[in-house]
């Protein structure tokens, strides 16, 4: 079974469908082409000048957004505006009716339309009155898709088997062990994955959870024009593992329980700039059905045309399409995690756009010894910005493609991981906007004070930013913190103090409830921007009483191990 942009049933909206529905049965036989319909063609970019004459207002926005679209901009205080309204319909009317053009896609956000066009037919398309400008994107026709994928933007490769529960060591190391012993696997988020095809994940028992569940909620191959990407390539299937792939003690994503949006964006045969307009085609067709995270793990600078290369000047969170369009995506609402890049080892070195866009988060890769592993992209942005912004396990991540766990390497990985964190980290804070979550996740890190351009604000941590948005929110009214409790599995609690602690050093003293003391820690000064692990596993299963004593000031706490 296909899920097709423009199925009504797992696509945009059922509000307004009809009147959508006649637009396209009239452009129906104008969007799809045929081989060899007419001569040698190119891909443009066709810019509009306006939105004048559009059948579309921004005072019904259901006739074109979905209700969990409005519901996230609402939830943010999101305004609507003129570039969430569609191209205007007669636009495209009149572009399709011109001899050997074909309009494949339409962007509301910048105002235009790919097309395949004879060179020797443009001049017809200068001439429309709405016409600003006209972009060259790629030569021939849409791609089949077809060919080796080549090393564009990630180390990816399968290593040997190695033993199943590692998974769990990947998810531990940011904290996402605690996430879902704490209930927070993603339900109710929305994920969408732009990748090069997700073959084989419906033949794969490791995914047989989201068919059951029926989480997929739209899929788009923007490549061919279809609803089908379980083909082509195994990248985006092993991405989508690190935050989807389930099986109970055997292996498991860091947001099982999300649901997903499945858009196929990057042509594995060839690199041209039509890739940056295809994620963003998937970027307004995710913002269309209500689509919470976007996880990239593509990027761009360097393409089969030279002409249309970034220099490092360029990626400057402004110029590249795909920065662009990732920004803009964030200005709807929605939380962009992107891979920041495997350059590290090259000429180039630097971070890949879309990473360099300023209102997203560029992951990088480390290994588990918390050092930025060789190949992942350096900072900073061409304008000086610190980036990445964060950093997830990227070597030797534990993967899954059709049956096998095996280990792969690249920032490709470290991305998906870091989506699902922050899936899991929103869903307990679904209050909370898509930047402020950014911002919680950048606190939580192991150098939120102190960033770089090596591994930017460092490696976040679901225990911590859960900590700082209950403090914060005022849900947590002690000066101290102990979390999580019950502690269970690594036995690891976390103190936080506020600002009014008292100066010096203090100790934590646990006895049993019977008052015979067990253990007594001393602990370092604590100020509002620490937070310490204290290792408990010397404690069996039971109840326990935690003295926190420094100075004058004493608190209790009931400790839980499980």
């Amino acid at each position: 079974m296909a899920w097709g942009l423009w199925n009504p049933e797992l696509s945009i909206t059922n509000i307004g469908w009809n009147r959508m529905r006649n637009f396209i049965i009239v452009l129906s036989g104008m969007l799809l082409f045929s081989a060899g319909s007419f001569g040698a063609v190119n891909r443009y970019m066709v810019f509009f000048k306006d939105k004048e004459n559009n059948t579309y207002s921004i005072e019904n926005p259901e006739e074109f957004l979905s209700a969990r679209a409005l519901a996230r901009r609402n939830n943010q205080n999101i305004y609507m505006t003129t570039n969430d309204l569609p191209v205007a319909p007669s636009y495209l009317i009149q572009l399709s009716a011109l001899p050997e053009v074909n309009v494949v896609f339409s962007t509301k956000w910048l105002n235009g339309a790919l097309v395949e066009a004879d060179a020797n037919n443009l001049g017809e398309i200068e001439l429309l009155p709405f016409v600003k400008t006209i972009e060259f994107v790629a030569p021939g026709k849409a791609l089949t898709g077809s060919g080796n994928r080549r090393q564009k933007n990630a180390e990816h490769m399968m290593l040997s088997a190695t033993s199943e529960a590692e998974s769990q060591s990947q998810n531990a190391f940011i904290g996402v062990d605690v996430m879902h012993t704490s209930g927070y696997r993603g339900e109710g988020m929305l994920i969408a994955v732009f990748d090069s095809g997700f073959d084989e994940i419906d033949n794969s028992s490791f995914f047989n959870h989201i068919f059951s569940g029926n989480k997929i909620l739209g899929t788009r191959d923007f490549i061919r024009n279809s609803g089908w990407v379980f083909q082509y390539d195994q990248h985006g299937s092993k991405v989508l593992s690190c935050i989807s792939a389930y099986k109970a003690d055997v292996y498991s994503g860091t947001a099982p329980e999300a649901n997903l949006v499945l858009c196929v964006t990057e042509d594995i045969g060839s690199e041209y700039r039509v890739e940056e307009y295809n994620w963003l085609f998937a970027a307004e067709y995710a913002d269309s059905l209500g689509v919470d995270i976007i996880n990239s793990s593509v990027g761009y600078f360097e393409f089969d045309d030279e002409r249309m290369d970034y220099s490092y000047d360029k990626i400057d969170g402004n110029t590249a399409i795909i920065t662009q369009a990732a920004d803009l995506a964030s200005s709807k609402g929605i939380l962009v995690v992107a891979s920041n890049g495997n350059e590290g080892n090259n000429a180039w070195k630097y971070l890949n756009p879309p990473a360099d866009a300023d209102s997203i988060l560029a992951i990088g890769s480390v290994t588990y010894d918390k050092i930025k592993s060789g190949f992942s992209s350096y900072g900073p942005s061409a304008d000086n910005r610190i980036k990445p912004d964060l950093c997830a396990l990227g070597t030797n991540v534990k993967v899954v493609y059709r049956e096998q766990i095996g280990s792969a390497n690249g920032t490709s990985f470290s991305s998906p991981l870091t989506a699902g964190l922050a899936a899991g980290f929103w869903q307990a804070f679904p209050q909370l906007t898509n930047l402020e979550v950014i911002q919680y996740l950048k606190m939580s890190a192991t150098q939120a004070y102190r960033p770089d351009t090596l591994q930017g604000y460092g490696i976040p941590n679901f225990t911590l930013a859960f900590n700082k948005a209950k403090l914060n929110e005022g849900d947590i009214e002690e000066k101290l913190v102990v979390f999580p409790n019950p502690v269970t599995h690594k036995k690891i609690i976390y103190l936080h103090a506020d600002t009014q602690s008292q100066p010096g050093n203090a100790t934590v003293r646990f006895t049993d409830l019977k008052g015979a003391e067990v253990s007594v820690k001393n602990i370092p000064e604590l100020d509002n921007s620490d937070f310490l692990e204290i290792d408990v596993s010397f404690l069996t299963a039971g109840t326990y009483i935690l003295t926190y004593n420094k100075g004058s000031e004493v608190q209790k706490f009931k400790l839980v191990v499980l």
